[in-house]
């Protein structure tokens, strides 16, 4: 692999932890300790608002996330390689 194609898929999956994982995650946690109140998609649209509504918090959940998915995409594309 060269250094252009793992930075791409560090971006990607950057990207995927942010405006994927971290969604669905916060959205199954929150709907769970809710009692199933509302509807599964209202909690997952205001969580999508609330990762663009960058402050303080968000930020370091947004990387940690973000590392997360960049990991699992570096981990993905280097084991592909290898098989």
């Amino acid at each position: 692999m060269n250094k252009k194609s793992i930075l791409i898929t560090i971006l990607i999956g950057f990207a995927i932890g942010v405006f994927i994982l971290q969604p669905l995650g916060i959205t199954i946690f929150t709907f769970s300790s809710q009692n199933y109140e509302i509807n599964w998609w209202q909690y997952l649209i205001n969580n999508f608002i609330e990762i663009l509504n960058i402050n303080g918090n968000q930020i370091f959940e947004n990387i940690l996330f973000g590392l997360l998915g960049a990991s699992v995409a570096l981990m993905y594309s280097v084991t592909e390689k290898r098989i």
